[in-house]
């Protein structure tokens, strides 16, 4: 086992990668050249997403509509929901972003996907037995958890997604014992390593290795899970406006509908947009999925996350 010791080269983030001693120099290097350029950039995201979630947070007539609809796609939040649940939502989604930064760049372990620790390759070797193959050869990348950690973790989740459904239903979004809106995170990082597939995440582009990064990162530093995965280019940015522009031709019909309601030029506009977005979550069943579970367990899936900081990047770069 080989542990290439580097930094990045933007913002000098200091990071381990672990690969096979068998692996050609070139390999090595590759290694080295595209960790560190992937965590500037994720740095960068960071940087700019998290400043403007936070003006959403305390000032949401600050940031545009189109920040909500993010929310919205990727969250399932309702686009008509209270402010105290927008808050409650924000602020969950914020504090797991923080963590995620945090131990991102705080000098980062990483390792190839062979690098498993022996608990991993016994179970793959289980699976080779059954005839099933390695599982993790198909994985873009995993943090894994051995059942030490596993147990606790996992009872710790349901406590919470129980805690705050009884909140909720009590009049509660939030509870000094912490739901799951709470912020959530665990006490510690996970013991190992992010590893990555790198023969498998190469080929696919710049945006998927970083989003495959950050994705990992948040199942390490902060409580996420892998409720559904979005498609390889699961950004909406390009698509959103198009498919508001569509979906256009029914605003008449909502007008005629609300003719009688005070407030109706803005009702027709929300619905017009939820059209839209049900026309993109048709498009990628994961941000159907995260409608249905709704933003209390959408908080914690690892593409949401991912997916969200990287357009809202996008969308604050595109503004400034």
């Amino acid at each position: 086992m080989t542990n290439l010791i580097s930094r990045s080269t933007k913002y000098g983030v200091n990071f381990n990668v672990l690969v096979n001693d068998s692996e050609l120099p070139q390999f090595k290097t590759k290694v080295k050249t595209t960790c560190g350029s992937w965590l500037d950039d994720a740095q960068e995201i960071f940087d700019v997403a998290i400043p403007t979630c936070t003006t959403a947070l305390v000032q949401p007539d600050n940031v545009s509509d189109r920040f909500r609809n993010l929310l919205s796609y990727y969250f399932g939040l309702p686009s008509d929901c209270s402010q105290e649940r927008y808050r409650a939502c924000l602020n969950a989604i914020l504090s797991r972003l923080m963590r995620t930064k945090s131990g991102l760049f705080s000098g980062v372990d990483l390792a190839d996907r062979e690098q498993m620790p022996y608990l991993a390759k016994a179970s793959t070797y289980v699976s080779w037995a059954m005839c099933k193959g390695d599982p993790t050869e198909h994985y873009a990348g995993f943090v894994w958890q051995d059942f030490l950690e596993s147990w606790p973790n996992a009872a710790k989740q349901a406590y919470k997604i129980r805690k705050t459904k009884w909140d909720q239903k009590n009049g509660w979004v939030s509870t000094l014992l912490g739901g799951q809106l709470n912020g959530g995170g665990y006490e510690k990082p996970l013991y190992y390593p992010i590893h990555l597939n790198f023969n498998k995440i190469w080929p696919k582009g710049r945006q998927y290795c970083i989003i495959t990064l950050i994705h990992e990162a948040t199942h390490r530093f902060a409580e996420t899970v892998d409720h559904a995965y979005f498609k390889d280019d699961g950004s909406i940015l390009d698509k959103l406006d198009p498919a508001i522009r569509d979906c256009g031709v029914w605003k008449s019909i909502y007008l005629e509908e609300l003719k009688n309601d005070d407030d109706k030029e803005a009702k027709a506009n929300a619905r017009v947009v939820e059209q839209a977005l049900n026309q993109l979550r048709g498009q990628n069943p994961a941000a159907k999925t995260m409608q249905q579970i709704g933003e209390m367990e959408a908080v914690n899936n690892a593409d949401s996350l991912a997916w969200f900081v990287h357009d809202v990047a996008l969308l604050t770069l595109e503004i400034t």
